[in-house]
């Protein structure tokens, strides 16, 4: 039971994503554990964008997202005692909210089943690629675009969006100038932009992959 409301998931507010360093994310989880409310929402303000963007990639329905991210939260609370365990609390409230999201299409899918066995006439609607059920087919396939780049295209590009880099440090890095960096990012994100939509993958399911990547 909450101890107080949770902020409502706002969609317009997605963008705002919240920086924890790793120190901190541990000293939270362990306050969490011990059932610090403050410290919760603070992991809530920093990873729930993150949470409803991934929703968002299989689901078009705003109220679906909205339900289905605060039932992950939800559930974090309630095993809030095991986080001292919890490595990683991206990787974590992740495969939480993949199997929220599993649970709810499976459910989905049954419903209609049901409903199309009460009418001969009655079509199941065609799902777009968006709103596939989470296979890992599905996910190798967008991991695979990684494949098609040159390892220092690759290097940079993971640089660049799972580690978090900055254009300059990476320059630095590897030895660049930063006008060769924006050109190798522009060119690998392309790359697999082509390759992605050939595939009928989108982009940002790419990008989800490899920041909840361990």
């Amino acid at each position: 039971m909450w101890l107080t409301p949770l902020p409502l998931f706002s969609l317009s507010a997605l963008n705002v994503h919240i920086r924890i360093t790793e120190e901190e994310e541990r000293h939270l989880l362990s306050n969490v554990a011990t059932g610090d409310w403050q410290a919760f929402t603070r992991l809530y303000e920093a990873y729930s964008p993150l949470i409803i963007h991934y929703l968002q990639v299989y689901l078009t329905d705003k109220h679906d997202v909205e339900e289905i991210g605060q039932e992950v939260f939800l559930k974090v609370w309630k095993k809030r005692e095991i986080l001292v365990t919890v490595r990683s609390f991206k990787n974590y409230v992740f495969i939480m909210a993949r199997n929220a999201l599993n649970d709810f299409l499976k459910a989905r899918q049954a419903l209609l089943q049901k409903q199309a066995g009460y009418s001969k006439d009655y079509v199941l609607p065609h799902y777009s690629a968006d709103d596939k059920l989470i296979t890992d087919q599905y996910e190798s396939i967008a991991r695979s675009g990684l494949d098609i780049l040159s390892e220092k295209q690759r290097r940079i590009f993971l640089l660049r969006t799972r580690d978090e880099m900055t254009i300059q440090e990476i320059a630095d890095a590897e030895g660049m100038s930063v006008g060769g960096v924006h050109k190798s990012l522009q060119q690998s994100t392309q790359q697999l932009k082509d390759y992605l939509a050939r595939n009928g993958i989108s982009f940002t399911l790419l990008l989800l992959i490899l920041f909840f990547q361990p």
